[in-house]
């Protein structure tokens, strides 16, 4: 399988230096935590007319820096540690991603509403929907779409708290089945509440 995660990450950095300097306010470096409460991973099987689903949790680490602009928007790259629970198989899986995000500030008050949307390039670790196959134990690498909305809440002028719901998918990159005519294409899709901190230099 060609796993292309290293050439990706390598193409969100040269992306995200794409941000003009000239715009920024500030320097911004931070963290955050996000955990599930919907989410699903189906694998269709294209050639055999069939599909699988099962209900998935996942929570994760990710830290970021960027720059905050004069119009007090925010553009991120970060890497993420996230983990899958797969509730049907009972099995977890670990994945690792680069991320390149904005975040879209309104108003000059203590706490002001945003929206955020993203891409990510993702590493499976030994997905489970590879076991029994000829590719078991092989990685996988995939693309994230992500669009959210909530808060953040200043704490000071150098520090501030956001809130966030979040819908992310990952599409997987397709698989073909050794000795078959038939292509695996896997996507997980989830809903995340997000916590996180930032600092302004």
């Amino acid at each position: 399988m060609d796993m292309s995660f290293a050439k990706n990450a390598v193409t969100a950095l040269v992306f995200s230096a794409m941000v003009p300097a000239v715009c920024a306010k500030s320097l911004i470096v931070g963290g955050d935590f996000s955990t599930s409460f919907s989410g699903e991973a189906e694998a269709e099987f294209d050639g055999a007319s069939f599909s699988a689903k099962e209900d998935i949790d996942t929570s994760s680490l990710r830290v970021f820096a960027g720059y905050q602009t004069e119009s007090n928007n925010r553009f991120k790259v970060s890497f993420e540690s996230r983990s899958f629970d797969l509730s049907d198989s009972n099995e977890e899986e670990d994945a690792t991603g680069l991320r390149l995000d904005a975040d879209f500030v309104y108003g000059e008050d203590k706490i002001k509403p945003f929206w955020t949307i993203g891409l990510g390039f993702y590493n499976l670790s030994d997905p489970v929907v590879l076991e029994g196959s000829n590719l078991e134990g092989e990685d996988m690498s995939g693309v994230s779409f992500q669009i959210g909305g909530g808060i953040k809440a200043e704490l000071s002028p150098q520090a501030e708290m956001s809130l966030s719901l979040d819908s992310q998918a990952i599409s997987w990159e397709d698989v073909d089945l050794e000795g078959t005519s038939i292509t695996m294409e896997t996507t997980y899709s989830f809903i995340s509440l997000n916590a996180g901190i930032q600092f302004l230099f």
